[in-house]
């Protein structure tokens, strides 16, 4: 009997008895550590559709909705088994074979969209139509511009998969890239459609995965012809595992913060028995190798992956490479948080995230030392592991296969977060130094802009909406059409805050969304109230309360009504209302708080910021 035949007579009995909880727990351990086949990952995912029937509409579960022009039955199971190994509970449904704007008109007439709807093309109606590449490329993406419009009116967001060639065809491998030919024909449709995506979209390059894993595997022309799925068990879930990467990209956003060691993770042998000039880096294979992989981090940082150290070192040894060593890439100004000591990573990775302010589950792990990732993966479930290879020049695959920095787009804040985080090393340092919270908060030179939520802000306002659990009290994942529809109300609105101090600008970090009451116009409702945890503490939720109050006050609002939705991630923020001055009114079965506060009786919160107008907002000298 294999392990995997192990595994599920396991599962069985396990069920049989009772224990489906501990049934479905030792699934998610056996996806997470990634021992599974293809075949064996698309039974798993057979296996927790029927165990969890019923719990489609559970809090926390992500609805989505595949719709292709090809059959796409074999991706429901794989795709589950993907997410739940990876910590998510999804509600994976298909539509009918190439019924695309069918399906989405009759979910749309029912009004109640999912969360993401994922569209496969297939190339039977590219490749069957006749005309210029232009022509038929232009009538492809008519085609999918009807689909995202649907989507847009229920509020689902979008993944678009691109287009893909199976084989050269009649031209061979020197024609099919000339004009007219398959491969050409291809890449010109995709190169449309990622241009003209909707935005807050993800672009899956269907060409560039199946290339990946090489399309003699990806791809399966007998399954095509039986059923017309063309994609190989191996290809089904090659694909599902890049289709969750997009949803969680649409959704929750990527992960934020990539842990590394030190000693053979960022440079070759231990720097404590060959100090820092004498560690592999440069001018060797696996020197080389090293360096890469530095590269490949820092280029992570530039587009706003968070960079921390946890290494089991003297202090001392573990910085002097980068400050000794002409052959590092990275330098301690790239590193945002670092905990370099003997203790277990699990309590060190621990404490990252209280420095950082950031949730466990936006960690990933990379390690060379397989004990070490051990701990941590038994210590702190929540934190992705890379399953690092012996070979550092397999350093960076490594890396990438997990697919853990997948993002719809980037946005200036993103590109400033790293430097963003790496800065706040001197404001903890301030805060060390100073003689009570009140001076620190005197020190800090905060100023504040808060402006009405714009055209240009848009894009990074549903970024945080969909990705902010933290400080969120409700939240409320609103797409960018919920948005505006929310600030068209009448008597509504939306405003973000923007912070900076004598340190630097951590740009828009907090929004909010107030609307109307429906029983009472002269009400007003927090729909949505998120920040940035890196402000946590500064009195920024202080500032932006008064600036709640006054604006109700001048728009002629008697009461304000706040509510506090609880989540597994957002008990940072159970008691915020209480501390701003609301009275509790509610508490519902599910934990939910409501609240209320008398705007003319209300008192402004002591707050630490200064407003300023935008051209103000710049770090002072």
């Amino acid at each position: 009997m294999t392990p995997s035949e192990d595994l599920f007579k396991h599962l069985s009995a396990l069920r049989k008895q009772g224990e489906m909880d501990r049934a479905l727990e030792v699934l998610r351990e056996a996806l997470r550590r990634g021992g599974l086949g293809p075949e064996e990952i698309e039974r798993a995912g057979r296996f927790l559709i029927k165990a969890r029937a019923g719990e489609t509409d559970a809090r926390g579960t992500v609805r989505v909705l595949l719709l292709g022009q090809c059959t796409t039955s074999w991706l429901v199971p794989a795709m589950t088994a993907v997410a739940w190994g990876q910590g998510q509970v999804v509600s994976v449904t298909e539509g009918g074979y190439d019924t695309i704007l069918q399906d989405l008109e009759m979910m749309a007439a029912k009004g109640s969209g999912p969360d993401v709807v994922v569209l496969i093309p297939w190339t039977q109606r590219l490749m069957g139509n006749t005309g210029s590449t232009e022509e038929r490329v232009a009538d492809e993406l008519a085609f999918w511009r009807r689909a995202w419009d649907v989507a847009a009116r229920m509020g689902s967001r979008v993944i678009q998969v691109g287009y893909d060639w199976m084989a050269p065809g009649a031209e061979g491998f020197g024609l099919a890239g000339e004009p007219g030919g398959i491969v050409e024909l291809t890449r010109a449709a995709n190169a449309a459609l990622r241009r003209e995506r909707p935005a807050g979209s993800y672009f899956l390059d269907l060409e560039m995965v199946s290339g990946m894993l090489g399309r003699e595997s990806f791809y399966d022309p007998r399954r095509y012809y039986w059923t017309k799925q063309p994609f190989s068990e191996r290809g089904t879930v090659r694909l599902a595992e890049h289709i969750w990467a997009g949803v969680r990209a649409v959704t929750t956003g990527p992960k934020k913060v990539l842990v590394l060691d030190l000693d053979n993770t960022l440079w070759g042998g231990v720097v404590g028995e060959t100090g820092p000039l004498g560690v592999a880096l440069g001018e060797s294979p696996d020197g080389e190798a090293y360096r890469a992989f530095q590269k490949h981090a820092k280029a992570l940082a530039k587009r706003g992956i968070v960079l921390a150290l946890a290494s089991k070192n003297n202090e001392a040894d573990g910085r002097e490479p980068f400050e000794k060593n002409p052959e590092m890439v990275l330098t301690l100004d790239d590193i945002a948080a670092a905990e370099i000591n003997w203790e277990p990573k699990g309590t060190t990775i621990r404490r990252l995230a209280q420095t950082l302010s950031l949730g466990l589950d936006s960690f990933v792990f990379f390690d060379d030392n397989p004990a070490e990732r051990e701990q941590v993966r038994q210590a702190i479930p929540e934190v992705a592991v890379a399953d690092v290879p012996v070979e550092p020049a397999e350093y960076v695959r490594a890396l990438q296969a997990g697919l853990w920095f997948e993002a719809a787009a980037l946005t200036e804040a993103d590109a400033a977060r790293a430097e963003q985080y790496a800065v706040e090393r001197k404001r903890r340092e301030l805060q060390q130094s100073a003689g009570s919270m009140e001076d620190y908060l005197r020190s800090l030179d905060m100023r504040a802009e808060v402006r009405d939520i714009d055209e240009a802000d848009l894009m990074r306002v549903v970024q945080l909406l969909g990705k902010t659990n933290q400080f969120n009290l409700t939240t409320r994942r609103h797409s960018r059409e919920d948005v505006l529809r929310l600030l068209a109300m009448p008597g509504s609105f939306g405003m973000t805050v923007r912070v900076a101090d004598r340190f630097g600008d951590h740009g828009l970090i907090g929004l909010m969304i107030a609307v109307p009451a429906d029983d009472d116009p002269r009400t007003l409702r927090v729909d949505t109230w998120l920040m940035s945890c890196r402000v946590i503490g500064r009195t920024v939720e202080e500032f932006f309360a008064a600036e709640l109050l006054d604006r109700a006050a001048r728009q002629g609002f008697a009461r304000i009504l706040g509510e506090y939705i609880p989540t597994k991630k957002n008990a940072l923020v159970s008691e915020l209302y209480d501390r701003m001055g609301y009275r509790r009114v509610e508490v519902l079965p599910d934990g939910t708080v409501r609240y209320e506060l008398d705007v003319e009786d209300a008192t402004r919160p002591v707050t630490y910021l200064v407003a300023r107008e935008s051209e103000a907002l710049v770090p002072s000298a």
